[in-house]
């Protein structure tokens, strides 16, 4: 864990995993192969209800700050707002590129009994809508012509 982590904040609360859903999308060299389990979620849980009270905010840091990361986020903007609507709009605005990992916004819905799975779904969407627009993209280019068959 990098010094500056250790030394900036009073507390770390450190998940170590994969960003794939299933160990056979793991490469045969990538060690541990450890992918996310609910039990992550609710070790992550426990974390926030146990700091909510004296945290004055949470730093979410993940090597690529796309999926893994920006569902954890997901899960503790809702725990903080009470509202999917505001989790969502809000990790928006601080993370315009999330595209939270599904299984792990799944287990937060699980636990906490509420549907980020739908917001995650809009956000999703709404970043596969931005992509195809500054690619410029249209649905005829994403098709492939075969040769026709005599």
């Amino acid at each position: 864990m990098p010094r500056e982590l250790r030394t900036h904040f009073a507390r770390v609360f450190r998940l170590s995993f994969y960003d794939v859903e299933e160990r056979r999308h793991l490469r045969a060299r990538q060690f541990p192969k450890r992918i996310p389990k609910r039990a992550d979620v609710r070790r992550a849980i426990r974390f926030f209800r146990k700091t909510r009270a004296v945290a004055s905010g949470y730093t979410i840091h993940c090597w690529q700050g796309v999926s893994r990361s920006t569902a954890i986020a997901l899960g503790y903007l809702y725990m903080m707002t009470g509202s999917e609507e505001e989790a969502g709009s809000a990790l928006q605005r601080i993370r315009p590129q999330a595209g939270p990992h599904q299984r792990i916004v799944e287990w937060f819905d699980a636990e906490l009994g509420c549907n980020l799975s739908a917001i995650n779904a809009r956000i999703r969407d709404e970043r596969m809508a931005r992509w195809k627009e500054e690619l410029d993209l249209t649905e005829d280019m994403l098709l492939e012509e075969l040769p026709s068959v005599d």
